[in-house]
């Protein structure tokens, strides 16, 4: 009881998942007196993830043809999750044998590691040090163990949570003082520089044209820029759905601008779209509504999306005074190509339908194919 008082305190020392895996696997070996011991975590589907052997040399370790593969007493436990205790395992009915390169192993110990209605892991332990098998005494230790390794299982997944969502929250603060402080302050030059060209066009200096690649090369940075605040920034639709994150920025846009939104969404296509479809169709909005914001003067905009005939899509609608599609100014130009480079790393394709004094249509087309696996089975 001691020496599992004392493993139990050395699961904790850190609470890294590697460290923990190991510790537990070490404290098991040297609770059972056991010459092989081995830690697995499942997978996802019921197998065999990870596995950590100790006991072996690494010459031992690569001169096995293949690590387990869930059969034999391994696979019974995996079945049964409960404890085994055998003498001999090549006696034991679910026994297959070893895979060549194996060392022989006679007596065996299995203990899962069970926490809330959930396997955890396996400990394995074999050739019990003195004895022919082992003992109820060392079955009941390492199930005490087992428990304990519950509790830091737990803890130690907390706190890798804990640390990605510090990450997230450190990620999306740089990118709010980055948009906040950097860009505002590029974007303000750049429209001194704007007044500067005006005023030296009027007097035909040729310092014009330098500025004028001043200030592309300015809208080139900010445009980065908001690229890489992008990266920066966590998926809103990871956590909200496609639909949640349209509204939330619909929602943003109406209180940004005082002006009118109507949001117009099929949920049920909404919910059948993949990640990098949605997350097209989210930045595409999103690039659009912030053109309307800063260009078009309008009054109401309208965010549809629909399935037609056998594509996905999505149009941003807004009663502004449009403009000269052709001749675009710097600005709105990066936007729109962004807009259409998203669209083409789906197999869509962005169409702008517009015209000055009547408005601005952005529609975006996506194969029905391309953007669900659900959807593309029904145009099949």
């Amino acid at each position: 009881m001691r020496a599992l008082h004392q493993a139990s305190l050395s699961l904790f020392s850190d609470l890294s998942l590697d460290g923990i895996l190991n510790r537990i696997v070490q404290a098991a070996m040297d609770l059972g007196q056991a010459k092989y011991a081995a830690l697995a975590v499942p997978d996802e589907v019921g197998g065999l993830g990870r596995f950590i052997p100790l006991g072996m040399s690494a010459d031992q370790r690569a001169g096995i043809a293949h690590p387990p593969i869930g059969e034999g007493l391994i696979g019974e436990m995996l079945r049964q999750q409960s404890s085994l205790r055998v003498r001999n395992i090549s006696e034991h009915p679910a026994a297959v044998g070893f895979p060549p390169g194996h060392p022989h192993m006679t007596s065996f110990l299995g203990v899962p590691i069970i926490g809330f209605g959930r396997p955890l892991g396996q400990i394995y332990l074999a050739d019990r040090a003195g004895a022919e098998e082992f003992t109820e005494e060392d079955q009941r230790l390492v199930e005490m163990l087992a428990a304990y390794a519950v509790a830091a299982i737990e803890i130690a997944r907390l706190n890798q949570q804990a640390r990605r969502v510090a990450v997230l929250e450190e990620r999306e603060r740089i990118g709010m003082d980055l948009h906040d402080g950097i860009i505002q302050s590029i974007y303000a030059v750049g429209l001194s520089l704007d007044f500067v060209q005006h005023t030296l066009r009027e007097q035909s200096n040729p310092a014009e044209a330098r500025i004028h690649e001043a200030i592309d090369g300015l809208n080139a940075v900010i445009r980065d820029l908001r690229s890489y605040i992008l990266d920066l920034q966590p998926s809103q639709i990871s956590s909200d759905g496609l639909q949640g994150a349209l509204a939330a920025l619909g929602k943003e846009f109406r209180a940004n601008t005082l002006m009118e939104v109507d949001l117009q969404l099929d949920q049920m296509l909404a919910n059948q779209i993949t990640d990098e479809p949605a997350a097209v169709i989210f930045h595409i909005a999103r690039e659009a509504l912030a053109n309307v914001a800063k260009h078009a003067r309008a009054t109401h905009t309208w965010v549809t999306l629909r399935r037609v005939d056998q594509d996905v899509l999505m149009q941003i609608i807004d009663n502004g005074n449009g403009f000269d599609y052709l001749g675009t100014d710097a600005h709105l130009g990066h936007g729109l190509s962004n807009m259409q480079e998203r669209a083409q790393l789906v197999g869509g394709r962005l169409e702008v339908a517009t015209k000055p004094g009547d408005g601005t249509t952005v529609t975006l087309r996506l194969p029905a194919t391309q953007a669900s696996r659900q959807l593309g089975s029904a145009v099949d």
